[in-house]
């Protein structure tokens, strides 16, 4: 199972490569309901972004990262802006991989699979 934890916007640009690709996954809305199932179900993937309600994405690669239970879960960051700084937190707070906005959509389906191998 793959946990998404991203805007609609974002979701709607890459379900259909998801679809496409009969990849399992949950729509997560805010970043502390992703903290708590991720705890209690540990999927095999998480892809997030930056601007979640309720705790963001950075608070919650942290939290995971450093929880023994959650701490191998792979997680991949979309990062919307062009600034290299967003990019550099989402490494800081412990995100295995970075994508950058604009989407690709096979991009994604390459990271995806890269991360559900290992």
């Amino acid at each position: 199972m793959i946990y998404l934890a991203l805007s609609e916007t974002l979701y709607n640009k890459i379900k259909k490569s998801l679809e496409n690709h009969k990849f399992k996954y949950k729509i997560i809305e805010d970043g502390e309901t992703l903290l708590e199932l991720a705890k209690k179900e540990k999927p095999k993937l998480i892809i997030l972004e930056k601007d979640l309600p309720l705790l963001d994405g950075f608070a919650v690669t942290l939290l995971l990262k450093s929880n023994d239970k959650t701490k191998d879960i792979p997680i991949l960051a979309i990062c919307k802006s062009r600034y290299k700084e967003e990019e550099i937190k989402a490494k800081d707070c412990g995100v295995d991989e970075v994508i950058t906005y604009p989407l690709e959509g096979k991009e994604i389906i390459q990271k995806i699979e890269k991360w559900l191998k290992k």
